[in-house]
């Protein structure tokens, strides 16, 4: 039996914080896991500002953000290794997302900040980072990385959904892993709830106390992205383009934005299942925790499995952990059918001396 005990972050584009998990991946003829300790660090204001404006700088000081993120994730890895009492020298590897700042797959780049080398060099513990850019050079989305571990972990579900900034989903479909970004979730909501003065729609009470809009389902539905097939993405510059505007323009009250968007993407999931009822659909992300989408969820008849608060929280983080493991054991980690890529590709940069 192989067993790797690893670190993996996570900073996911409803810029919550960032998700760091300690767990072990043990290999005997499958894998298995098991998260050992677990906390999301909320960014301070200072921060998410940064963070939110990243895309406005000019290549010095871009740059300069990059490290100056790197050595801060660092610093937060030794904090959580400190007050948890981990053994350093026990720890295998790091593996680290960063945070999404440009995603443009169609013009053949994708930028994570947060610089691995700075991480490395911070906590002198072997950094695996930069997950995407191979991906997208070889002609992939970037996106979406977490079906192989859903595959590798999670089987015993039809499909894994995760409702964060984004939702994507994966599943099999014989031999082929199919996956993919369907809707806009936890950005939306926070956005528009931020208009109403709450950070975000706890337990989706806002979205409650609104009705259904016509005209905003319709400027919904005319949107091409819902039109294409898997694999597809969606990033920041998306949300700000042409997704963003619709609601801008909209004449209906934020409660109705709220209301309808839940039941958009409700549809919008739902129209990506085609499976049995009976089939068990695994929930996890910060959407999870919306009553009123999984209230919409269960109308349209998605059997949806909402597991304990780690899982929901830390799936994502856990999921790159192991994508850090194949990575050092030079194994593939990306899959040309989710991603869209020329090949199946072993990615992430390694750093270590």
């Amino acid at each position: 039996m192989n067993k790797y005990s690893v670190i993996g972050v996570m900073s996911g584009t409803s810029l919550d914080g960032l998700d760091i998990v300690y767990c072990q991946l043990l290999l005997d003829n499958k894998w298995s896991y098991n998260i050992i300790k677990s906390k999301t660090y909320h960014y301070p204001k200072k921060w998410k500002k940064k963070l939110i404006n990243a895309h406005l700088l000019k290549a010095r000081d871009f740059i300069f953000l990059d490290h100056e993120f790197g050595k801060y994730i660092g610093g937060i890895i030794n904090q959580f290794i400190k007050f948890n009492n981990i053994v350093k020298e026990e720890i295998d590897l790091i593996s680290s997302h960063g945070h999404t700042i440009f995603h443009e797959p169609q013009n053949g780049f994708t930028f994570q900040l947060g610089n691995g080398v700075q991480i490395y060099a911070s906590t002198n513990i072997k950094t695996i980072s930069d997950f995407r850019t191979l991906n997208v050079a070889f002609g992939g989305q970037g996106a979406p990385l977490v079906p192989i571990g859903d595959q590798l972990l999670f089987n015993q579900y039809k499909a894994c959904l995760n409702l964060g900034g984004i939702a994507n989903i994966s599943f099999k479909n014989g031999k082929k892993v199919i996956a993919g970004d369907i809707n806009f979730a936890n950005m939306t909501s926070n956005y528009l709830s931020n208009k109403l003065g709450f950070s975000y729609d706890k337990d989706g009470q806002l979205a409650a106390q609104g009705n259904y809009n016509e005209n905003l389902m319709s400027e919904l539905k005319k949107l091409e992205f819902y039109k294409k097939e898997f694999p597809k993405s969606l990033g920041i510059e998306d949300f700000n383009r042409w997704y963003k505007p619709i609601f801008d323009k909209s004449n209906c009250s934020i409660y109705d934005q709220l209301f309808t968007i839940g039941i958009h993407l409700s549809e919008t999931i739902k129209t990506s299942l085609k499976f049995d009822e009976k089939d068990k659909i695994l929930i996890t992300g910060g959407g999870s925790y919306n009553k009123f989408w999984i209230k919409k969820l269960k109308e349209l008849k998605v059997n949806v499995v909402v597991p304990n608060s780690i899982l929901i929280e830390f799936k994502e983080a856990l999921i790159f952990a192991l994508l850090g493991v194949l990575k050092m054991r030079n194994e593939e980690n990306s899959l040309s059918s989710v991603t869209g890529s020329s090949k199946n590709l072993k990615t992430g940069t390694i750093y270590d001396s």
